[in-house]
């Protein structure tokens, strides 16, 4: 009925272990038992024991006919011959149970052969509830209308097949698996039934086989139910056994268990043992595989090839000692590891392993044991690469080292404070520095030395550095505490940090000390050197800021700073001083000579004799052996090169104007005196010309014009000249002047050398600044003129203003030749020209008169040009102040 499978026409080797006796035993439900040649009992199953209520110990080794009916008993005495044929055979008894019951039951009896010869009896006992046999009643082989009652109610199927293989009987609980009725199904030929109507229901219809027609064989099979509108989906299991007696001899019997809990188990456990294997594939950074119990691979994963190098194919079958080095498998390490696995379920062991090329890697490795019903079936073995975190480790374990080396070599006092305040660790510099034994310093506790702040006061340990980090969680740097503020005071400086894990609040605090008690003392000394050194910079400062050049009387000048001069020594209520420059004196009130005094004395460059004299006014402190410092002597001394300096100075310049004045005035008086002896040779010339120029040849009249050429360039130079002696001695006073306004004045006066030059002159917008409008005036107009004279092509200037600061930036560019830069200087010098008077005329005054111009403005002017590019003269001159605006 259904789709065959397998077929199980199965003997037995009574030379197997009984190992696979009991394995195959316990797959089946119903009591089974193995008899020897002799009929006596040498196995049965846990079910057999419970279906006869006897112990294993009371059957093994009793004769069956014990246990069953004395007819039956002879029965199987009988059989012997017939199982020499290897057939088997089924037939009802009742078995007499423990308590002395006669439980009735079916016995199918299967022979074991051993070298042509039955060497005994396998077979299987199942109870027929609510039924006994008749003593007189022949072998299960017929369908009796009681058992057919009896077997409806079981649920196990059952179809009766006679020789004709036509269906002779279906219990209900067979039509239920299949879905079909007992009327459409008995006498029907048992391959029709399957082909035409049980075919629907089987999953895999196409791998349905016909009973063989010797119809000799026992049967056992699994078929698949698919579920339809008249059967459930299910597993059944196909017993089916030959009749060899009664009525259907010749025919079968078929019987279909409901498997389909025990199924649904088998499939979730081979799907869950197909997603580990996958699993088991997919792991890389493993190698995990399986051993027989001699140690020989039998499975390989990806994980495994990857670490050891091997593919599947060529490490199959070996075994896992290769893997070991040589003096491993010489100390027969690979061995040992399995007898402890064996012996202790598993073991793990960490070493350097061998790979296929031959390179080693540090391996840590898991065997463990499998077993099934306490029978070892081989291992599993895991094996990890470990190199990497081997060598972490051992860079690990001397970083360690080495921290712990310069832990302890370091000149910083070290400790870790736990939150309790007692210490983790501390080096032995901590140790020295809290005065503890070295290795007293981990028990020291918080508060057992006294500790103070900078200014003294006492520290309570909740206001300590670790303390505080415990508390904010920030680290805290360069708190200066001090220890044992009565006796030896020492200063520490200490840094504490907290040590935390993720974002949790500090677990412990590191903190870091060192000893700064000579720094401290150098600090402090060097803070008292710098308030003096600050004294006699202040006192430098106002002796630089009085003596600036200025219209200050020298007698008012001496007055101010001898006033203040006292303020920079150490006890100004009992200093005065007095300073004399020549005939020039002034003092304190308090000043009178004194014994306790210091002195320095300068000379100017024209023997003008500074000094300066400091006393004491009343005596000196008794913890002062030394009236004044040395650092005050110093000082003094410092200020009269100053006040030297100054007046030197002061003596240089006016000697400077004085010669400047004579100068001017001598350039004024040459240029004034030169105009009347060169109008006078310009007027004789020109009389020349005019009474005898017809009678001259042309040398003569070419003689006369270099004459007359001559004398006017010599009146232009001395008109400028004159005029560059009047900027400073005759100049305007200074007042605010609009250059726009000057720059439309200048522009009209050349208005005719414009047009004659096709020139483009453009303007930003101009500020007003203070300055002399007619030396201004006098500046743009040397300037444009240049820019006009200097161009070989139609000039374009343009004017432009820039503010920076408290200055315009003024600035004049044209298109002309340009100068070169090595020139750039040297244009702004009196009679200096660049050009030939034949290519350019001019007098070589008119850049030095604007300089002298710019100068007297206290300003700069430069130029910024490249040859056949043009050039840009660019000047300073100051803005209008916001009082004058």
């Amino acid at each position: 009925m259904g789709n065959r499978d397998a077929t199980g026409d199965s003997q037995a080797d009574d030379k197997r272990p009984g190992r696979e006796y009991r394995t195959v035993a316990d797959l089946v439900d119903d009591g089974v038992y193995r008899l020897d040649a002799d009929g006596c009992f040498i196995a049965v199953t846990d079910a057999f024991v419970e279906l006869t209520g006897h112990t294993r110990d009371d059957v093994l080794g009793e004769h069956v006919s014990s246990l069953v009916d004395g007819q039956d008993g002879e029965r199987f005495d009988d059989l012997r011959t017939r199982l020499e044929s290897d057939a088997n055979t089924t037939f009802e008894t009742a078995i007499e149970t423990a308590d002395g019951d006669r439980r009735p039951c079916t016995m199918q009896v299967s022979p074991l052969v051993a070298d042509g010869e039955v060497d005994g009896t396998v077979g299987v006992v199942r109870p027929i509830e609510n039924g006994a046999r008749q003593p007189d009643q022949p072998p299960a082989t017929a369908v009796s209308e009681p058992l057919a009652t009896v077997i409806d109610e079981a649920d196990v199927g059952m179809v009766v097949i006679d020789d004709a293989f036509d269906v002779v009987w279906i219990n209900e609980t067979a039509e239920a698996y299949f879905g079909v009725d007992r009327s459409d199904v008995i006498g029907q030929d048992k391959r029709t039934v399957i082909e035409e109507t049980t075919r629907t229901s089987l999953a895999e219809p196409d791998a349905s086989a016909e009973t063989d027609d010797d119809n000799t064989d026992v049967e056992q099979f699994e078929c698949h139910i698919t579920p339809g509108p008249d059967r459930e989906g299910r597993w059944l299991e196909h017993r089916s056994t030959p009749l060899e007696s009664g009525p259907y001899a010749g025919g079968r019997i078929e019987l279909y268990y409901d498997i389909t809990d025990r199924k649904e188990t088998e499939l979730a456990r081979v799907e869950s043992n197909q997603r580990f294997e996958s699993l088991v594939d997919a792991v890389e950074e493993h190698a995990i595989f399986m051993l027989d119990t001699e140690g020989h691979v039998v499975s390989w994963n990806e994980g495994a090839e990857r670490i050891k190098g091997y593919d599947e194919a060529e490490i199959i079958g070996e075994h896992f000692s290769v893997f070991y080095t040589d003096e491993d498998r010489a100390d027969d390490v690979p061995q040992q590891n399995l007898t402890q696995a064996r012996e202790t379920g598993m073991v793990e062991d960490e070493g350097w392993r061998v790979r296929a090329d031959g390179s080693t890697f540090w391996a840590n490795v898991t065997i463990t044991a499998i077993r099934t019903d306490g029978e070892l079936q081989g291992y599993a073995k895991v094996t990890r690469d470990m190199t990497d975190r081997r060598e972490r480790e051992r860079q690990l374990r001397h970083e360690r080292n080495l921290i712990e080396q310069i832990l302890e070599t370091s000149p910083v006092g070290i400790a870790v404070v736990n939150p309790d305040g007692s210490t983790s660790r501390a080096n032995k510099r901590m140790a020295q520095l809290l005065e503890l034994p070295a290795e007293d310093a981990s028990a020291y506790t918080a508060g057992q030395r006294a500790m103070f702040d900078a200014d003294g006061a006492f520290l309570p340990v909740e206001e300590r550095p670790a303390f505080r980090v415990f508390e904010t969680g920030e680290p805290l740097y360069d708190q200066e505490v001090l220890l044992d503020p009565d006796g030896k005071r020492r200063w520490l400086s200490v840094n504490a940090a907290p040590i935390t894990s993720e974002e949790s609040d500090p677990e412990r605090v590191v903190v870091t000390a060192t000893e700064i008690t000579e720094l401290r003392a150098v600090a402090e000394r060097r803070k008292r050197e710098l308030k003096e050194r600050e004294k006699e910079l202040a006192t430098v400062r106002l002796a630089t800021n009085l003596l600036k050049t200025g219209e200050q009387p020298t007698e008012e000048l001496l007055q101010e700073f001898v006033t203040k001069l006292p303020q920079s020594f150490r006890y100004p209520d009992r200093t005065a001083a007095c300073v004399s420059v020549g005939e020039h004196e002034a003092a304190t009130e308090s000043y009178e000579p004194s014994e306790q005094s210091i002195a320095a004395t300068a000379t100017t460059a024209n023997d003008t004799p500074v000094t300066i004299d400091v006393v004491r006014t009343t005596s000196q402190p008794e913890t002062d052996t030394e009236p004044f410092l040395e650092d005050e002597q110093q000082l003094i001394e410092t200020l009269a090169t100053l006040v030297a300096f100054h007046f030197e100075r002061q003596e240089y310049i006016d000697e400077l104007q004085a010669e400047t004045r004579r100068l001017e005035q001598f350039a004024y008086a040459a240029s004034h005196d030169l105009q009347e002896p060169l109008r006078m040779v310009s007027s004789y010339l020109q009389l020349i010309e005019r009474r005898y120029g017809d009678k001259l040849d042309d040398d003569g009249r070419e003689f006369l014009s270099f004459a007359v050429e001559g004398a006017e360039r010599m009146r232009s130079m001395i008109e400028g000249l004159l005029e560059y002696s009047r900027v400073e001695a005759q100049g305007g006073p200074f007042e605010p002047v609009d250059l726009d306004a000057v720059l439309e004045d200048v522009l009209r006066d050349l208005e005719v050398r414009i047009i004659e030059t096709n020139a483009e002159i453009t303007t930003a917008s101009l500020p007003t600044v203070e300055g002399d409008a007619s030396q201004l005036r006098q500046l743009f107009q040397n300037l444009l003129e240049n820019a006009l004279e200097y161009s070989e092509g139609e000039p374009r200037v343009h004017v432009s203003a820039e503010r920076r600061g408290e200055k315009w930036v003024v600035s004049v560019c044209d298109d002309g030749i340009g100068i070169e830069p090595e020139e750039t200087d040297r244009i702004f010098e009196v009679f200096q020209r660049l050009h030939s008077r034949e290519k350019h005329d001019g007098t070589g005054i008119g850049l030095a008169l604007c300089r002298r111009i710019v100068e007297r403005h206290d300003g700069e002017i430069w130029v910024e040009s490249e040859p056949e590019r043009g050039s840009t003269f660019s000047m300073t001159l100051p803005a209008v102040s916001e009082d004058g605006a």
